[in-house]
């Protein structure tokens, strides 16, 4: 468990540890949990979630399923039983460069010397808590890509989650968010094309609370504001 408070608390047992840092920020709490972590595999986890009975036996048997795979994700379901999303396809796959814009964080187990043998790590400038307040799960996926490893859906359930409104306010700095995920993720190569979908997905949205051409523009902004060779 990472806490992040300026007290600089540490607990440690045979299945346990706590640490605290000094910082703020969802990707650093991630980032200190892949560094300090002594397992094997790695999941990563919300305060509002529930795990199944035998959730490291699951992991354990999908990862000897599938030897070659450096991160899995599974399945969410709510807790009277029904999927979280309607989009889970019911046999495996190998993820691609857009289907992993449907991964959400808990739905994430990677294996940990993969990562780390790859200097892999959430940026900490996406995500709650950053200047980018999202977009740190897509982003973390695809730079395991690009650094060779081998990401697989598995249609196993992992943990349950209540499903809930997202409480997303679509304004301009949701917008600008998204711009900047998109530069983060394709710079100018020919995958931005990708990108420039998921855009356009987001000003079609109805919730939006700002003009089209506003979110257009905060957009523009957001890619601009990213630096990236």
């Amino acid at each position: 468990m990472i806490s992040q408070n300026s007290k600089g608390e540490e607990f440690q047992s045979e299945k346990f540890t706590f640490l605290s840092f000094n910082e703020r920020g969802l990707s650093k709490s991630r980032n200190r949990a892949i560094e300090n972590t002594k397992s094997k595999f790695a999941l990563i986890s919300d305060e509002d979630v529930k795990f199944v009975n035998d959730i490291e036996q699951k992991v354990v048997d999908a990862f000897q399923k599938y030897p070659d795979s450096d991160i899995l994700t599974f399945k969410i379901e709510t807790p009277e039983g029904t999927p979280y999303k309607t989009s889970y396809p019911d046999e495996s796959f190998i993820h691609t460069r857009s289907t992993i814009y449907r991964v959400s964080s808990v739905e994430i187990v990677v294996r940990v010397d993969s990562v780390r043998k790859k200097g892999l790590m959430f940026d900490e400038n996406f995500g709650l808590g950053a200047k980018y307040s999202s977009g740190e799960e897509v982003i973390f996926l695809n730079d395991a890509m690009n650094s060779g490893l081998k990401l697989r859906y598995v249609p196993e359930t992992l943990v349950f989650h209540p499903l809930e409104s997202s409480g997303k306010v679509l304004d301009k700095k949701y917008f600008r968010s998204k711009g900047a995920i998109v530069r983060r993720l394709y710079g100018f190569n020919p995958s931005l094309g990708l990108g420039l979908l998921f855009l356009a997905k987001q000003f079609a949205k109805k919730e939006k609370i700002v003009s089209l051409s506003r979110a257009i523009s905060e957009s523009s902004k957001g890619f601009f504001s990213i630096k990236k060779d």
